[in-house]
């Protein structure tokens, strides 16, 4: 099991004191797998003496624990409205419908968000006296850096991703370390090589007119001071996090202030409940498979569902499927269908 000491030991150092502190988590304003990552570093904190607090939208739904404090403010999404507006979007994108435009959508409303929290005084007050020492920045949310600046706080990343760009002054070797998105690995020809300048080229000019200009355009609009750009706010923080692993991820070079925490969420496995423990163990000497696409992911389209339930159903292996929809007509034998299951038990 991988544990959160070391990495928190990081957080100390960046704040630099060995002193309780007073840490204001802001995670994204969607997908509840980020949720309770940050559920699990805030307890991590407050085992170690520290006061994490949760900046939420009111309304979302999280159960009041002793390990956080909440800090709630109304926001573009209340209650469950998040979750129906992303499964909408992949029923869009799973349509047809580019996945280019609907990710657009996606930042329009985490920008119309920030916008929301910039601009509520009494939020902004009751944040200040609080007087936190250090700002948890999810950079899926990109409102974390500037709501950091305007409390004039410290802040670390905490990314539970590969967000890994060059705007945050990471080498990125275009011969052998593929852009995201790509499809590519780091061995590539010539052709694949050009492949990657092209899209590491779209990309860039993708954040550097498309997505870092809508939060300067808040920097300009709620007058923070002093003057910055969102270009150096990405490049400023002491610590930045990613929630994965090297053994995951094709060779790249790195920076001083990056460290890989994949795993943290590891835990000694417990007893499955007792329906899933007969299936496993009726797997026999194949052993069995799951596939689950993540808590963002709750819907396939029919087509989709269709195909990949006959590619199981061939698979000699027994197959556990994290799936909401309807139950696929070529559904194989092998195949047991849950709306939720414990991976981490599993």
């Amino acid at each position: 099991m991988t544990s959160c000491a070391p990495y928190l030991v990081l957080l100390c150092g960046v704040l630099g004191v060995a002193r309780a502190a007073h840490i204001v988590i802001v995670p994204p304003i969607m997908f509840e797998s980020h949720m309770y990552i940050f559920q699990t570093l805030a307890a991590a904190l407050h085992q170690r003496g520290h006061r994490p607090v949760l900046l939420l939208s009111e309304g979302r739904e999280l159960a009041p624990s002793p390990h956080y404090g909440l800090q709630r403010y109304p926001g573009v999404f209340n209650g469950s409205a998040a979750d129906a507006f992303l499964q909408a979007k992949m029923r869009s994108i799973f349509s047809g419908t580019l996945t280019a435009i609907e990710l657009f959508d996606i930042l329009d409303h985490y920008v119309r968000n920030c916008d929301l929290v910039l601009g509520n005084r009494g939020l902004v007050r009751a944040l200040r006296r609080q007087r936190f020492d250090l700002l948890l920045v999810d950079p899926n949310d990109m409102c974390g850096f500037v709501l950091a600046h305007l409390l004039r706080v410290q802040y670390a990343v905490f990314s539970t991703g590969l967000w890994y760009p060059t705007e945050v002054g990471a080498p990125a070797p275009l011969a052998y370390v593929p852009e995201f998105n790509s499809l590519l690995t780091d061995h590539m020809g010539l052709l694949q090589r050009m492949k990657n300048a092209g899209v590491y080229l779209v990309s860039r000019l993708g954040v550097s007119l498309l997505v870092l200009p809508k939060y300067d355009r808040l920097l300009r609009k709620h007058g923070l001071r002093p003057a910055t750009s969102m270009h150096e706010l990405v490049r400023g923080p002491s610590l930045w996090m990613l929630c994965t692993d090297v053994a995951l991820e094709f060779p790249r070079p790195s920076l001083p202030n990056v460290v890989y925490v994949g795993g943290i969420l590891t835990r000694p496995a417990r007893p499955l409940p007792p329906d899933l423990q007969s299936w496993v163990s009726r797997a026999g000497e194949h052993g069995f498979v799951l596939v689950s696409f993540g808590a963002g992911v709750k819907y396939l389209s029919e087509d989709i569902a269709s195909k990949l339930a006959g590619a199981l159903a061939r698979l000699p292996q027994k197959v556990v499927w994290r799936f909401s929809g309807p139950k696929p007509k070529n559904l194989g034998n092998n195949t047991k269908l849950m709306d939720w299951l414990p991976q981490h038990l599993v």
